[in-house]
């Protein structure tokens, strides 16, 4: 007879990784909904210096696995959509190989948007563009990476039979 016991919540993500989580993801929708004037800056600039601080911590700061930063190998995505394509994956201590790549795409969108919002007002560019022509390209990109990003949490919970929202709350 099998034990059904529950397993015990492991610690996965620090609560600085939560925080500025769901703080990027409120900056990201405020944005979103706010697409210009000193509020738009104001969050813009603010999401940077919170990214700036993940990434400080997950490059010296922390010394959670789950926190610091990787780059999946080719072999490790080929066997994690091999895995996907059959239905049973992996559980993995953070991110997955797509989901790791997927956070600095996202990071890197970010980064880019603060620099051509930023260059968009500066006098060297004030009227020009392509700054904002880039910014708005730039901000439909990460939308639909935000879309895939809540897709995939939903459809990795389903197949781990996690609750991965749950965990980037509780760390568990």
């Amino acid at each position: 007879m099998k034990n059904h016991a529950p397993q015990a919540a492991v610690p996965v993500w620090t609560l600085l990784v939560r925080v500025t989580h769901w703080a990027v993801a409120a900056c990201v929708a405020i944005n979103f909904f706010n697409e210009s004037g000193i509020w738009h800056r104001g969050v813009g600039y603010a999401c940077l210096l919170i990214l700036l601080l993940r990434l400080a911590d997950g490059y010296w700061l922390s010394k959670s696995f789950t926190s610091r930063f990787y780059l999946p190998s080719m072999a490790d995505i080929k066997l994690h959509l091999k895995e996907l394509w059959s239905g049973r994956v992996s559980q993995h201590a953070g991110h997955n190989p797509l989901g790791q790549y997927a956070v600095y795409v996202m990071w890197l969108l970010i980064i880019l948007l603060g620099f051509t919002g930023w260059l968009s007002r500066t006098d060297a560019y004030w009227g020009v563009d392509w700054p904002v022509d880039m910014h708005a390209i730039l901000s439909a990109t990460l939308q639909m990476m935000v879309i895939m990003h809540l897709l995939a949490v939903v459809l990795m919970s389903r197949f781990q039979r996690r609750n991965l929202v749950k965990s980037m709350m509780s760390g568990k």
